[in-house]
């Protein structure tokens, strides 16, 4: 087994790590050390949180599960507008890893946020939406592309839709059952970055090449 340590930006990450994303690496080999970041208030906090980490665990791997939304404005010096979303997450990642310059780092980033990844299958979402919640949740899945497509804008991040449809919505308890629910292998079927993080992981897993 090999080690890699996901550093997490809050507490629902850290839970989906923990609960069905830890389980799921173990099968290919990984060994997951999680650590929460307690939120991300600037790109110096990220810097230091991960290259201590990258120092302290140099046999390691050290991954994130960072939000998009929110925290591209932190990295304004790696943002480019150019090309799609996948593109742009990809340019932020490359630049970060570049500038800690530290081998055994993956940046990744969530596209946008944790909540997009349960648009993977809306219904999941039965059991604490009725009806006519699961139809509105249908329609927005319908709207973008992907899950990963619903953006990045105060008022339509994937949580604020979820909470306008289902006020009652708990991230930390609905969001996670219903990750468990949905599974790793549809959340990545549906998600693209999502599925080549997982990728970039098993390979590290095999070979330690990234």
């Amino acid at each position: 087994m090999k080690d890699v340590i996901i550093c997490c930006e809050g507490d629902t990450e850290e839970l989906f790590v923990e609960r069905i994303l830890a389980p799921y690496l173990e099968q290919s080999g990984l060994s997951v050390i999680l650590r929460g970041m307690k939120g991300v208030s600037s790109y110096k906090k990220i810097k230091q949180f991960l290259v201590g980490y990258c120092q302290s665990y140099p046999e390691a791997l050290v991954t994130t599960m960072i939000d998009y939304y929110g925290t591209a404005r932190l990295m304004k010096d790696f943002v480019s507008n150019e090309g799609d979303i996948y593109s742009r997450a990809l340019a932020i990642e490359a630049a970060v890893e570049k500038d800690l310059n530290r081998l055994n780092l993956m940046f990744n980033l969530t596209l946008h946020e944790f909540e997009g990844y349960l648009f993977s299958n809306t219904a999941a979402f039965e059991g604490i939406a009725s009806k006519s919640q699961l139809a509105e949740l249908v329609n927005i899945r319908r709207r973008v592309k992907t899950p990963e497509h619903i953006n990045n804008k105060y008022e339509t991040a994937p949580s604020r839709q979820i909470k306008g449809v289902i006020p009652d919505y708990s991230k930390r308890q609905d969001g996670i059952e219903i990750a468990g629910r949905i599974g790793v292998d549809k959340i990545a079927l549906e998600c693209r970055h999502f599925a080549d993080w997982l990728a970039k992981l098993t390979a590290w897993a095999k070979d330690g090449s990234q």
